[in-house]
């Protein structure tokens, strides 16, 4: 199976969404209350913007002309804590591989390339965020050498 891998370009934009829907509608049915399955991850207007923005980029495998994963990472400015000098973060914001793509190494190639991204960019790390309730995520990031850093704790409050 032969995959390419390429940065996203603006005629990407239904195809990049698709590839997250897939990723926004297990988010949705674990919580509905965050996450809706009618919308779009992006707008095509918040879409061509990235397109412009040097700190996003989007990573995209593709497989005969057909986007099969994405990988939306952000490069952010950390303010020096103590005597720490400032450095940067990179962020993956989204990330996802189409059903009937997973398990067949294309999820670790492109994130390997967002890690390469990110250290062209001079990240000194590179950080997500995984739901509790996604255990499958969880083992993948695992595998890949990724290690717990912090807990959000979620408190729903009625209004």
């Amino acid at each position: 199976m032969s995959i390419t891998y390429r940065i996203a370009t603006p005629e990407d934009y239904h195809d990049v969404n698709h590839v997250l829907a897939e990723s926004l509608h297990l988010h949705a049915d674990a919580l509905p209350d965050l996450f809706d399955k009618e919308s779009y991850l992006f707008t095509p207007q918040q879409y061509q913007s990235i397109m412009y923005y040097s700190t996003v980029d989007i990573i995209v495998a593709e497989r005969n002309n057909e986007v099969v994963g994405a990988s939306v990472v952000e490069l952010k400015y950390n303010p020096p804590l103590k005597a720490t000098p400032p450095y940067y973060t990179a962020y993956i914001q989204f990330f996802s591989i189409k059903k009937g793509y997973q398990q067949l190494g294309i999820g670790k190639e492109l994130f390997d390339l967002t890690k390469k991204w990110a250290q062209n960019k001079g990240a000194l790390d590179l950080q997500l965020t995984v739901w509790s309730f996604n255990e499958k995520a969880i083992r993948f990031y695992e595998k890949l050498g990724l290690s717990e850093a912090s807990k959000l704790m979620r408190l729903k409050l009625d209004l």
